[in-house]
């Protein structure tokens, strides 16, 4: 691994650290750069600004989340339902074991209103899921699991619309207040569940979005490191 290469990843690290910690608005790069005794020379040679380094702390977890993915869905190579849903279960921001990372997330990308960071993340997951998608999607079709006419271009329709949904729920989650969301979630779970199955022939029912049962566990954990940022400030 080249120097630069290793003091990048330092940064990135020390960054994630300290997000944690003190929570990205409290963070400024002067810390993250007293903490590792680096100049700003150093630092701005690879990040242009703070929002750069968590967008490139973002990029590195959905990689991580895509390389499970891959492994989740391969580990099934005779069930397209399966491993569709697979592929949905490992393509979200809220992963077992990352409510500190999904809860930075929702309070800068959604709560906070950043853009740039919604669409980063909306191009990872792209970019992660396009292969493996269109994979599933032509093996669906050979086991008469799915039925389509576009077998090239209905799994980039799939992604968009499982894009949206994401970006719904996780704006219900930035801002409403503990469970009221639940209701709302419900509701959206099952248009869009019924929008993908009628776009592939899946029968009704197959598909699994996003696991309902897990969103009460999410939402108790995020309220957690609110209460906790809350209290730090």
């Amino acid at each position: 691994m080249k120097k630069g290469d290793e003091r990048r990843i330092k940064i990135l690290e020390t960054a994630e650290r300290l997000f944690y910690q003190k929570g990205y608005e409290a963070t400024s790069i002067q810390d993250i750069l007293d903490d590792l005794k680096m100049s700003k020379g150093g630092f701005y040679h690879h990040f242009e600004s703070k929002l750069q380094l968590l967008d490139a702390l973002c990029e590195g977890q959905m990689m991580e989340n895509g390389r499970k993915m891959e492994e989740a869905v391969r580990a099934y190579e005779g069930d397209a339902i399966k491993q569709l849903n697979l592929l949905y279960e490992h393509c979200t921001l809220w992963q077992e074991g990352q409510t500190e990372f999904t809860e930075l997330v929702l309070r800068i990308a959604y709560e906070g209103g950043s853009v740039q960071l919604r669409n980063s993340l909306r191009q990872a997951m792209y970019s992660a899921a396009r292969p493996l998608m269109k994979e599933i999607i032509h093996s669906g079709i050979v086991q008469k699991r799915f039925f389509t006419r576009y077998p090239d271009d209905i799994g980039e329709l799939l992604l968009m619309l499982f894009a949206n949904l994401t970006d719904e729920i996780a704006m219900q989650l930035a801002t409403s207040e503990k469970g009221s969301c639940l209701p709302g979630i419900l509701n959206q779970l099952q248009v869009y569940r019924h929008a993908a199955e009628m776009m592939i022939g899946a029968p009704y029912g197959s598909l699994v979005l996003y696991d309902l049962s897990r969103f009460p566990m999410i939402i108790e954990a995020l309220n957690r490191q609110k209460e906790r940022r809350e209290a730090q400030a």
